[in-house]
């Protein structure tokens, strides 16, 4: 019998439970033993690096959707066979913006298949949003309209939160991930055309990062604010609106949290960065041919429709990556369905370049200190503080990139 190891990277127990649960059902039905590997998000990148760089350890990995094209440039991933991908259903079966990180800009293989699909959304109170007049389909659509949104729900007065957004101390990742929504819809950019360059003091991408630290600003002055607190207080009566993951509404949605019949979700405007995992197989699993023919039927078998739905499903509230398993799950009547329509038609993730791990990890850097200088001190001059920082970062980053 053959047996492969599969390093995981969990967001819950819920999560950790389903996956022993599937490897299960996939060892009944293949025969082969599947090993699993818990990773958590915090260092799991350091233990990629590790098989990367030594070629031993899993067989098979799950790993941040945007990590793939670093892992290409290693030379550390066996590619997809095309055979494999058509068995699938073709990268078409897929959200558009999962399936552009499975390659490199300098390779045009397959070098990985998304499994899942992670999105930020603004979750809302129908009734004041009703009252401001306003129609969740545009109240949240671009920088400039959601400014307008949360200051007609400001007037109201009828909250102590009129707007909240999750917050964490560094470091905080996924600061670089709410920003991109602000700065894809303001018409900027994190890179030039060919990959070479940053942009993030082009005129548009500033605008796009001042408008969303304006509202970060705005918000109240603490430590952590995660986005399960900010539906929670939403939830509570605490917020008008607030930004939160579809998770967390999916889960408010199954568990008929209290006042859930009077909250709305929408897109986190008209351009929703995406995230999510991928699995990918490693190249030394190239020297054990049961191992690496046991990894791609992994592979397969995770990538079915109804192993999305049934993982999805089974209380972890993960939203898969194939377009037919989404459609099932946020039927028309879902509070989520407007924001799965938006993710599918517009959803962006980053350019899949070889040194974007990298860059990502400095300009959230920079971000973050930005962001906790502004929410500091409240006289600071926002246009001068970001317009100075992501200068001197570009200025920095494109030395390095030549």
């Amino acid at each position: 019998m053959t047996t492969i190891d599969f390093s995981y990277i969990v967001d819950s127990e819920a999560d950790y439970a389903n996956i022993v649960q599937l490897m299960s059902d996939f060892k009944r039905e293949t025969g082969i033993e599947v090993n699993i590997k818990r990773m958590e998000w915090g260092d799991a990148w350091q233990q990629l690096i590790t098989i990367a760089t030594k070629g031993v350890g899993a067989d098979i990995s799950h790993v941040g959707s945007t990590w793939v094209s670093s892992l290409v440039v290693m030379d550390a991933l066996r590619p997809i066979s095309k055979q494999l991908v058509n068995r699938i259903g073709g990268e078409q079966v897929f959200v558009h913006s999962t399936w552009s990180n499975v390659f490199s800009t300098e390779h045009r293989d397959v070098y990985g298949v998304p499994l899942s699909a992670y999105s930020y959304v603004v979750a809302y109170r129908k009734d004041l949003l009703a009252k401001a007049g306003l129609h969740s389909g545009s109240a949240f659509a671009t920088p400039a309209a959601l400014e307008a949104t949360v200051q007609k729900l400001d007037a109201l007065n009828a909250v102590e939160n009129t707007w909240l957004m999750p917050i964490a101390p560094h470091p905080f990742n996924d600061i670089v991930h709410m920003a991109a929504s602000w700065v894809w819809s303001s018409g900027g950019h994190f890179m030039d055309n060919r990959g070479g360059q940053v942009l993030f003091n082009s005129p548009a991408t500033l605008a796009g990062l001042k408008s969303y630290l304006a509202l970060l600003r705005r918000g109240p002055k603490l430590d952590y604010l995660g986005q399960n607190t900010c539906m929670e207080m939403l939830l509570n009566g605490k917020a008008a609106a607030v930004i939160t993951d579809a998770r967390a509404v999916m889960v408010a949605a199954q568990n008929r949290a209290p006042n859930i019949e009077n909250i709305g979700a929408a897109s986190l405007m008209g351009i929703p960065w995406t995230g999510g995992g991928s699995v990918v197989v490693w190249r030394h699993t190239h020297g054990y041919p049961d191992r690496l023919e046991a990894s791609f039927k992994l592979v397969e078998f995770l990538a079915r429709k109804q192993t999305m739905l049934e993982f999805a499903r089974n209380s972890s509230y993960t939203m898969p990556s194939r377009t037919d398993a989404l459609d099932e799950l946020f039927p028309p009547d879902h509070i989520l369905r407007a924001v799965m329509l938006q993710l599918v038609s517009t959803g962006r993730s980053y350019r899949p370049i070889p040194l974007w791990h990298r860059i990502e990890y400095q300009f959230g850097e920079e971000l973050q200190r930005v962001a906790n200088e502004l929410m500091q001190n409240p006289k600071l001059d926002l246009d001068t503080t970001v317009t100075r920082a992501m200068t001197s970062l570009s200025e920095r980053l494109n030395l390095t990139l030549g």
